[in-house]
């Protein structure tokens, strides 16, 4: 029954407590729209009402109401009349103690049980009343359903009020104002001497300090009241000032440490009479000098020796007291400086040329560098900036050899890749599968991006230094080749699908498919073995570099230790040991490196095993531990020894592999070794003949020439003007012609059409009419294969079904080509019927002469044909030449035919000329192969260097010898002024051009 009134009497405080955390908190909510501060106070006042008004209720009521058994007792007989004196009496009887009891014992103990009886069949809620808990349960739900309504109307004020509250509370209240006690303070700043500042005075001021660490500050100011005496409090310490008059106050301290200060006034007692508020105290930190070191770029590779110019800058806030160049070489123990210029101020900007020439260090080696600059803090230091770290990498050969062969690898294995595809493909099927077919077209995509990744690497490589050229030469031609048979297989891809969409037949396009896919296979195959066999090769050579490193160090070790020997201190002793170590790291990075290395070469190029155990048998390193060894037991003649037994090692190890080298490739090329030790004799002995015929030939047509100079000038100055038109129109038409428009064989003719054009041009202008016929006639070969080529691109279009406007565009673009071609022919034979009939100035014998070197020149065409056919049988087995190499021999074999041709026409003077173009094309060649072997005698032949063409714009290596006029030359030979027209083309300024155009025609005259 107790239980049930303290539980009624929670819920009642619990309900009210509820009630009223929610009306505090509506009110609040509210009231803090107007009053903040006062909404917050209500706020926070909710939840702490709420819990006292449920304690109230729940613990202080329900100990005066329910109490102990005597109340509860009465409230018994008051709820129930009929027990209402037995439980009161039956309470009573309880608590008597049975001594003192009055009556029976036993009479008493059955009353009690009779009122447990009748006592348990009394319900607790009829005697514990349940209404007041109702009521309050009632009313609360009432003022909610009220505050809800409420909150409904207005909860977005609510809201903001809330939001306004919480801001308000995160804004601290202001901290109660101290008014200052003195008037404007009058600061004087004595700055450090290293600053380089001058001494200021501040008038006016509220005090505040900001000066650099070190600062000598003077202070004065009036107080606002008569004092006694007066301090500065700064930071915590106090500091006394100078009063005179009761009311001056002066004072002088030295910035150390930011924080504040303030000013405190005394009269006769200790304790202040006031304090002034804080003022700050700002204490400028001294910053390290920042430095940039704005030339060479982070990371530099530059030659051994070489000169390099550093462009640095330093500045600092107040002054540098120095600049330094740090470096550190591989393997050093410290850092080196070497000082730099700098300027007196807070700024300097020079430039250092570091000369690399007496640092020690070799190929690949890494040196890091940075500029540091020192401040001139003479309060709490100097500091030190730097700037960034840049590094100098040593050119090394040995790497970018390596770094070569890696990429020529990596498309290597792209080829081997692509050749799984190829085969695998369903290209060659008998029944094809359109859909197939089509998705086929992806390995198109990514062999011909094979052959653009190939070419770039060609050119790239072409540009650099120390990369075998043989390398290059062999990358551009298997692009060439292998480019042309892919892009063949996908043209005719596109042609077997098209036939097949438009007709529903392929047409017999399914097996010439076929057939370009099995060539294009085929010539795979090949390209990917010799280019495998080339990568070996260059790997031997690569170890072969390797050795010859470790037999320089090893020598070099010899010499410290000659040095020990003659004068023995303990200095040289040092040298030699480090020496021994570096050697013994380096000898173990290059044995590792070409254990590598020999790995990747094929048995059949080289015995990996022998060379193994050749090197195993050596073991160089424990030989330098038995030289390091002696060494320290003072042994100097036996570690010479030792040294020398381990060079006879090395260099029969070197011995091994060049004797690899020099038959590299000869059991895998047996029959092609020879073929082209064969081919290169035959080249020889074709450029001898070719040049004492040419020769010969040089010597008719000055006989020529000597009667016929005169006329020829008189009857060309009458049409040079009317031909320089000409060749304009046709130049200014060539130089709007894209070769992308035509094929991709169009970018050579359309240079050599540029090229004779302006030839012609420059002749005319300088009244050389041999020459300009000469190249005229040059000039409309390449104009009628540009035309030839644009129709066959109009043709193609038509063929095809392209779009109306790209078969428009072809046409016209052929037409205009047509036209072109025309116009250079009808310039050319203006240019040939100056002359007179070719032989009409020879006289018989010099006429049966000519005949005879005709003959000559027949069978040196029928050589440069043979030499051809070789070409294309070798190239079935390795890709030596290439397309371009190709064209220049077949370029010489026409040379040479029109070169008979004129002679047997009785014209020396154009039969020379074309000699000429065939000799030069030959001496080319030649000297491509032979670059390309490097003087090796036999194993695996390599491909020439990269064309000649790309030396300069007019196909003549600048190294090569102009032939000048004997003094009894009437006219300087052709090849001598046409060097000097080349050079016309160039330009000059527009001040010198009548100058320079003037030395020209002097020269060929």
């Amino acid at each position: 029954m107790r239980q049930r009134q303290r539980r009624y009497l929670w819920l009642q405080g619990t309900a009210l407590g509820f009630l009223a955390a929610c009306v505090l908190w509506v009110g609040g909510g509210l009231l803090g729209l107007w009053a903040p501060r006062l909404g917050g106070s209500l706020l926070g006042l909710a939840l702490p009402v709420g819990v006292a008004l449920a304690c109230v209720f729940g613990l202080w009521l329900a100990r005066r109401r329910v109490g102990d058994d005597t109340l509860t007792a009465r409230l018994v007989g008051e709820r129930r009349p009929e027990l209402s004196l037995d439980v009161l009496a039956a309470v009573e009887l309880m608590r008597e103690d049975g001594a003192h009891a009055n009556g029976s014992p036993e009479l008493a103990q059955a009353f009690l049980q009779q009122m447990d009886t009748r006592v348990r069949t009394v319900d607790a809620r009829s005697v514990v009343d349940s209404r007041p808990a109702q009521r309050t349960a009632l009313a609360a739900c009432g003022v909610l359903l009220l505050l809800a309504l409420v909150m409904g109307l207005f909860g977005e004020k609510w809201a903001a009020g809330v939001k306004r509250v919480l801001d308000t509370a995160k804004t601290p209240e202001a901290k109660a104002q101290v008014e200052p006690i003195t008037g404007d303070i009058e600061l004087t700043y004595r700055y450090p001497a290293y600053t380089g500042l001058s001494q200021r005075t501040v008038p006016g001021t509220d005090g505040a300090v900001s000066a650099p660490a070190g600062t000598e500050i003077q202070i004065k100011t009036r107080s606002d009241r008569p004092v006694e005496r007066a301090e500065l409090v700064i930071n915590g310490e106090a500091l006394p000032l100078q009063v005179t008059g009761n009311r001056d106050l002066t004072g002088t301290f030295v910035a150390k440490q930011g924080g504040h200060y303030r000013f405190a006034f005394y009269g006769t007692r200790e304790k202040p009479i006031a304090v002034g508020p804080d003022i700050p105290l700002t204490v400028e930190a001294d910053k390290a000098p920042q430095v940039s070191l704005l030339t060479p770029a982070a990371e530099l590779e530059v030659d051994p020796g070489q000169k390099v110019t550093l462009k640095y800058e330093a500045t600092d806030d107040y002054g540098l007291s120095g600049l330094s160049l740090v470096f550190r070489t591989p393997g050093a123990q410290q850092d080196t400086r070497v000082p730099l210029r700098r300027e007196d101020g807070r700024r300097s900007r020079d430039t250092y040329t570091w000369d690399l020439g007496s640092l020690k260090v070799d190929a690949g080696d890494r040196i890091t560098y940075f500029v540091e600059a020192q401040d001139n803090d003479a309060v709490e230091g100097p500091k030190k900036g730097v700037s960034r770290t840049h590094v100098l990498r040593i050119y090394s050969a040995a790497e970018h050899h390596r770094a070569a062969l890696e990429k020529a690898e990596q498309l290597w294995g792209r080829m081997v890749d692509h050749l799984a595809d190829r085969l695998e493909g369903p290209d060659r099927a008998k029944q094809k599968d359109a859909q197939a077919i089509a998705a086929a077209g992806a390995v198109d995509t990514s062999g011909q991006q094979l052959i653009t990744d190939m070419r770039t690497l060609a050119q790239t490589l072409s540009r650099e230094r120390d990369v075998p050229t043989e390398l290059v030469s062999a990358l551009a031609n298997i692009s060439e080749s292998l480019g042309s048979h892919i892009n063949g297989t996908a043209d005719f891809r596109r042609l077997f699908l098209r036939t097949q969409r438009s007709r529903g037949e392929d047409w017999g396009t399914g097996n010439r498919l076929t057939a370009v896919v099995t060539e294009e296979i085929t010539e795979l195959e090949k390209d990917i073995l010799y280019l495998e066999a080339l990568l070996d090769r260059q790997k031997l050579e690569a170890l072969q570099e390797m050795a010859r490193q470790l037999a320089g160090e090893r020598r070099e070790l010899s010499r410290l230790i000659e040095d020990f020997k003659a004068n023995p201190d303990e200095a040289a002793r040092q040298a030699v040991m480090e020496q021994i170590q570096q050697l013994k790291a380096r000898i173990q990075e290059l044995m590792q490196r070409m254990a590598e290395m020999r790995k990747g070469i094929r048995d059949e190029h080289l015995n990996a095993e022998a060379l193994s155990e050749m090197m195993k048998e050596q073991d160089l390193q424990s030989a330098l531990d038995d030289v390091e060894k002696l060494m320290r037991e003072g042994k100097t003649d036996e570690a010479l020894a030792k040294l020398q037994e381990l060079g006879m090692q090395m260099d029969e190890m070197l011995k091994g592999l060049d004797d690899a080298n020099e038959e590299f490739g000869g059991e895998q090329y047996p029959e092609l070794a020879e073929k082209f030790g064969k081919f290169m004799e035959e080249l020889k002995g074709t450029v001898d003949e070719q040049q004492r015929v040419a020769e010969q030939t040089r010597q008719l047509r000055d006989q020529a020439r000597a009667q016929n100079k005169e006329k020829l000038s008189q009857r060309g100055e009458a049409i040079k003007d009317e031909l320089l038109r000409k060749v304009q129109q046709a130049q200014q038409s060539y130089d709007k012609l894209n070769p992308e428009h035509l094929n991709s064989r169009a970018a050579r003719p359309l240079e050599e059409a540029q090229s004779e054009l302006s030839n012609v041009e420059n002749a005319l202008k300088v009244n050389d009419f041999d020459l300009a016929a000469e190249a005229a006639a040059r000039a409309e070969d390449a104009a009628r294969q540009l035309a030839g080529m644009g129709e066959q691109q109009k043709q193609l279009d038509e063929m095809f079904g392209n779009p109306p406007e790209v078969r428009q565009q072809s046409s016209e673009l052929a037409q205009r080509l047509d036209r072109d071609a025309r116009n250079v022919q009808d310039v050319n034979r203006q240019l040939q019927n100056l002359f007179p009939p070719p032989g009409s100035q020879l006289s018989q014998q010099e006429k049966q002469q000519l005949q005879q070197l005709a003959q000559q020149q027949q069978q040196l065409e029928q050589r440069a044909q043979g030499l051809r056919q070789q070409m294309e049988e070798m190239e079935q087995t390795a890709p030596l030449f290439g397309e371009e190499a190709a064209q220049q021999m077949e370029g010489v074999g026409q040379r040479m035919g029109e070169a008979a041709q004129r002679m047997q026409g009785k014209d020396p003077g154009r039969g020379y000329g074309e000699q000429q173009a065939a000799l030069e094309g030959l001496k080319q060649f030649q000297q491509q192969m032979q670059q390309g072997q490097k003087g090796r005698k036999g194993g695996l032949p390599l491909p020439g260097g990269m064309s000649g063409r790309k030396q300069g714009q007019s196909g003549r290596d600048p190294k090569d010898q102009v032939e000048l006029p004997d003094e009894d030359a009437f006219q300087a030979p052709k090849e001598f002024r046409k060097d000097l027209l080349d050079a016309m083309k160039q330009g000059a300024p527009e001040k010198y051009r009548e100058q320079v155009k003037r030395y020209y025609e002097e020269l060929v005259k």
